[in-house]
Formats: structure tokens, sequence, C-alpha cells
């Protein structure tokens, strides 16, 4: 009895560890994203990313997996460190972890304190830079549309798309107490907030996420059904795809390239015209290689660009797996932040960067993956039990195949 207490006990303090470190790591990736939208740049962000992964690191090895997970993470690990000696990009592995730390956290609380980090730091940003006491209150575009409002947000499109990510995740965490009325708020402020950004494309898809809420919030069948989910993933491959082919075009050649590249305001021409011509398609690897580090617009072409055409491959079949993961766990919310998510990411790469804190998919990631690789065997419920830490692997593989012999 005593030592079943004793184990008790152990177990209770290295889980308040494994919190502790969880939530200090979390917290400091947020505030990475708040200062990286600021006119600052910060000379500590590599040092910063470096310990909120050991952070995370030590949440993973404070929390239980089924042996099933932790050959799982291997696998994942093991594909994430091949590209980072590949390609020199950290983010893989960063990833990896990030959402192994989520194990039992409540993603809703994570994904609030998210909310209000983000929201708090860039009240604060707007406010000083309409003080003038840092940052710049517009910009002159180099296009058509002349003077552009950025409110010390770094960019109007930059601006627009924390306003609807924002947005999309208040939905997401409050759908069950909202009106008809707060839509029609949302969209109001969305209106408003347009007329001195001038962000068409962050407009087109706070209609379609509120169209999609709306949709979700009073059609039963929509919400309980399997077609909107499977039409949601077929997007999700159309829009990769789709990727694919703007990558492997020169420059104003190709079928319909013009009128595309005019339609997604320029951003094919503001990719492929890059030395070496940037994100094309002759410039992915399996894995990346350093000189890969061009910025530009279009999400799963950086996607494939920076990381390789084998992790991005694995990203987007997870994401397709967490958008029918969503339908599993009757959160069809969720699977409206993700498709909102996905579908943007075919234009902006807002949610493919060096920072975790940035892309709330990640939060759901952490939380349902499990569900994703777990078996579905007669068998799961007791593996599910038989969870086990770092250390206690060797003996749970014995214990596992010396079973299956006998």
């Amino acid at each position: 009895m005593e030592r079943i207490t004793a184990e008790k006990t152990g177990e209770k303090r290295i889980a308040q560890i494994g919190r502790i470190c969880f939530w200090a790591g979390l917290l400091l990736e947020l505030l990475i994203v708040v200062v990286d939208t600021s006119a600052w740049t910060n000379p500590f962000q590599g040092q910063l990313f470096r310990l909120t992964f050991l952070l995370f690191s030590v949440k993973v090895l404070c929390s239980r997996f089924t042996l099933r997970e932790w050959l799982w993470l291997l696998f994942f690990g093991a594909l994430a460190g091949i590209c980072y000696l590949c390609s020199d990009r950290d983010e893989a592995v960063r990833l990896v972890v990030f959402c192994a730390a989520f194990r039992d956290v409540d993603v809703k609380k994570a994904l609030k304190l998210a909310f209000f980090v983000t929201l708090s730091g860039c009240l604060v940003l707007v406010f000083l830079a309409a003080a003038g006491i840092f940052g710049n209150m517009y910009i002159i575009d180099d296009g058509d549309r002349g003077l552009r409002y950025t409110f010390g947000l770094g960019h109007p499109n930059a601006c627009y798309c924390l306003f609807w990510a924002l947005a999309t995740l208040g939905i997401y965490l409050w759908h069950e107490k909202m009106k008809l009325w707060h839509y029609g708020l949302i969209a109001l402020a969305g209106i408003l907030l347009f007329v001195p950004t001038r962000s068409r494309t962050g407009l087109m898809f706070l209609i379609f996420t509120l169209v999609l809420s709306l949709l979700l919030a009073y059609g039963k069948k929509a919400r309980e059904g399997k077609l909107l989910y499977a039409l949601g993933i077929a997007a999700l491959f159309a829009c990769v795809v789709l990727s694919v082919w703007i990558a492997y075009y020169e420059p104003y050649q190709g079928p319909f390239y013009t009128y595309i590249d005019r339609f997604i305001t320029g951003r094919i021409t503001s990719m492929n015209t890059l030395q070496e011509g940037g994100g094309m398609l002759r410039n992915w690897r399996l894995f990346s290689r350093p000189e890969n580090v061009k910025y530009f617009d279009l999400g799963y072409v950086r996607l494939f660009y920076w990381y390789g055409i084998i992790p991005g491959a694995a990203y987007v079949i997870m994401y397709a797996l967490l958008l029918w993961e969503c339908r599993r766990r009757k959160n069809p919310f969720g699977f409206m932040m993700l498709l909102s998510f996905a579908l943007y990411t075919m234009l902006e790469a807002h949610f493919v960067s060096v920072f975790m804190g940035r892309n709330y998919a990640l939060f759901l990631m952490g939380a349902y993956w499990g569900g994703i690789v777990a078996g579905r065997g007669k068998n799961a419920p007791d593996a599910e039990k038989r969870r086990l830490y770092l250390w206690n692997l060797p003996a749970g593989i014995r214990g596992r195949t010396a079973g299956e012999a006998g």
C-alpha cells in the first residue's frame, strides 16, 4: 500500500512539473508571436525558441503515452530530424514536440490563453502606433491601393489576418453562447476594418468563415453528416494540387496562368520571379535543402519548398485526418476553424512559419493526434490504459512481447 501511494505521489509531482513547463513554454511562444508582429526585430528569437523547445520536451518526458503512440512519435521525430539535417530548419522537430506536449492538457484552456494573449498584445501595439510611440499606422502600397493602414501590426494584410484568425478562434471557443447578432457584429467589424486596410483576401475568408459557422450552427444535417467533412478534405487536397500546379510553371507561362495570378493579386509572379525561381517545383527536394530560404505568400508552396516533399505530404495527410477526427469527436466548429485555415494557406503563408503559437490548428493536432493514430480494434481500450513514461518503454515492450508469445 505504501509503495502504491509513493508511486502515485511521484506521478503527481512529475505531472505537475510537466504542466508548469507546458504553460510557461506556451506563454513564451505566444509572446514571441506578438513581438514578431511589431516593428521590433527580436535578436533573441532563436534562443527563446530553444528555451520553449526545452520546456515542451520536459512536458513530453513527464507525460505517459501508449506503446503505439511512442512508436508514432519516434516515426514523426525521425522524419522531422531528417528534415532538420537536410534543410537546417528546426521547425519540424519543434512542431512534433509541441504537439506531443499537449497530452492531458485542456486544449480549450490553451486556446483561450492564445486568444487573450494575442488580442492583448495586438491592442497594445495598436495603442503604441496610434500614440506615435512605436510602429507605423500606415504604408503606401506599391500597387493600386495607395495608402493602407497597418495599425502598428506590420502590414495591412497581417493586420486583417490577425483580426480574422482571432474572430475564427473566438467563434470556435464561444459558439455555444453566440446568437445571430454576434455573427452580424463580427461581419460589421470586418467590413469596417476592410475600409482602411483594403485586405481583399482577409475579407473573403472572413465571409467564408461566418457562412460556414452559421451553416454548422443552424444546420443540424450538415453538422452531423459526413458530406461536409468529406468536401472539406477534398477542398484541402484541391488546394495542395493547385499549389503544385502553380509551382510547376515558369513565370507567365502555362494555361490560365495570367488569369489565376491576377485573381490572387500577383502572388504567383511574386514567388516564381524571385532569384533562382523561389518556390518553383524545380527547387523542391524530398527533405528540402539549406538554400531554400525565400519568403513568399503561397502557403502550401512554401511548406513543400521549405521542409521538403515528404514532410510536407505527411503534414497534409495528418491535417486531412485531423479534419475527419473532428467529425468523430463531434467537434464541428473545430472543423470550421481547421478548414478556414487550410483554405487560407493556399494564398497566404501565415500558418506556415517558425511560430508554433501562430497556428491554432497545431493546438487541435496536439489534442487529437492520439486519437488519429490509435488502434480501433478490440484491444484498443486495454492499450489506452497501458500508458508508459519514456523510461518505462523497455519494460513495456518486453511485457508486450512476452504476452504475444504466451
